[in-house]
C-alpha cells in the first residue's frame, strides 16, 4: 500500500467514526422540527409552544410542529426527547418537573443530565392563596393562628411530590406550623376545595384564581417571589413578611436530548430569545400568568444547575419522602 493511499483511508475511517457536529450546525436545520409538549393541547405550556413554534418556523427556515405526548405527569413525553436523535430537531418544551420529578421519584426514567440546555423563555410565579374562612389576612396571621391550633391547619396540592405540596410543606417547616396535606388529582380542585371553606390553603399560579378573586370567594396571602407582580401589585411577597428566601418560582424552557452539538443550541437559543423580544409575545405571556424571562444557552446552564440544588434542598427541608 503505497503511503498516499495509506493517508487517504486513515483519513476516512477518521471521518467515518467523527461526529457530524460542524456538518450538523452548518446546514441545521435540515428538516421539520418537534416541539414536544409533555402534557395535553390547551394547556398553558402547549398554548406558549404553539406561540414558539409559528415565530420559529419564519426565524429558522423550518416547519416547526409541536407534538403533544401526555401521561405520567409529563414523563412520557420528557423520557421520549431525552432519548431522541441529539441533532437539534426534536425539542422539548419543559416546565421545572424535568429538574424536579427525579428528584422526588427515584423510578423517573430520565434526569436532567439526559438533557442539554437551549433558553429558558418564562417563569411562573406561585401566590398563597385562602379561604375566607381562615381568620387570617397576612402570613403572620397565618403562622400565628397555626401556632395556636396545631395540626388544625390544612393545603391543597395538585398531588404528592408536586410543586404545590413542597411550596406548602417547605413554607410550614420554616415557620415551624404543623399544616395537614390534602393532596387533589388537579389544580381545579385543589382550588374550588379553598373556596369552598373545605381546605384553608394552597400555592397557585395567579391565572386560575382569577374568577374566585374577582368573586371574593379567595384571599391572597402572599406571593413566593422576590418582587410584587404587575398582576397582584397590592400583595406583599412572603418575603417582604418575614419569610426568607423564599422567591421560589418555576420556569419554563427548551431542552434538548444530552449531545445536541452547541453550535446548534446556540442557534436556537437566539431564535427563541428574539421571539420572546417581541411586544405582543410577552403581552400574550403576561396575560397567562407568566413571566417573560428569557436565558440563552449558557446562563441557562447555570440556572440549571442552581435549580435543581435548590429542589434538592426544598425537598430535604420540607421532609418529603416520596411516601
Amino acid at each position: 500500500m503505497t503511503r498516499r493511499r495509506s493517508v487517504c483511508m486513515t483519513l476516512m475511517v477518521i471521518a467515518a467514526g467523527t461526529p457530524p457536529v460542524l456538518a450538523a450546525a452548518e446546514v441545521y436545520p435540515s428538516r421539520q422540527i418537534e416541539l414536544v409538549v409533555a402534557y395535553p393541547a390547551g394547556g398553558g405550556i402547549d398554548t406558549l409552544a404553539r406561540m414558539l413554534a409559528a415565530d420559529l418556523t419564519g426565524r429558522l427556515g423550518q416547519n416547526v410542529i409541536v407534538v403533544n405526548k401526555p401521561g405520567a405527569a409529563g414523563t412520557i413525553g420528557s423520557h421520549y426527547v431525552a432519548k431522541a436523535r441529539p441533532d437539534g430537531h426534536t425539542l422539548l418544551l419543559s416546565g421545572a418537573n424535568a429538574v424536579l420529578s427525579p428528584i422526588v421519584d427515584g423510578k423517573t426514567p430520565f434526569r436532567i443530565s439526559d438533557f442539554s440546555p437551549v433558553a429558558r423563555v418564562t417563569e411562573t410565579p406561585y401566590v398563597l392563596a385562602a379561604g375566607l374562612g381562615l381568620p387570617a389576612r397576612s402570613v403572620p396571621e397565618l403562622v400565628r393562628y397555626s401556632h395556636e391550633h396545631p395540626g388544625v391547619v390544612n393545603y391543597s396540592s395538585t398531588g404528592p411530590g408536586s410543586v404545590q405540596h413542597l411550596l406548602g410543606a417547605f413554607l410550614a417547616k420554616k415557620t415551624g406550623s404543623k399544616w395537614i396535606h390534602i393532596p387533589y388529582q388537579g389544580g381545579s380542585q385543589s382550588i374550588s376545595e379553598v373556596a369552598a371553606g373545605r381546605i384553608h390553603v394552597t400555592f397557585s399560579n395567579p391565572i386560575p384564581l382569577g374568577p374566585y378573586l374577582r368573586d371574593g370567594r379567595l384571599k391572597v396571602l402572599g406571593m413566593a417571589t422576590d418582587k410584587r407582580i404587575p398582576m397582584l401589585p397590592d400583595v406583599p411577597t412572603l418575603e417582604e413578611q418575614g419569610i426568607a428566601d423564599f422567591d421560589i418560582k418555576t420556569w419554563v424552557g427548551v431542552l434538548a436530548p444530552a449531545g445536541t452539538p452547541v453550535e446548534v443550541r446556540q442557534k436556537l437559543s437566539k431564535a427563541l430569545v428574539a421571539v420572546m423580544a417581541q411586544p405582543k409575545i410577552a403581552t400574550s405571556i403576561n396575560e397567562q400568568g407568566s413571566l417573560v424571562s428569557p436565558m440563552e444557552l449558557d446562563d441557562f446552564a447555570r440556572f440549571l444547575a442552581q435549580d435543581h440544588a435548590r429542589w434538592v434542598n426544598i425537598v430535604k427541608e420540607s421532609g418529603f419522602t416520596g411516601d
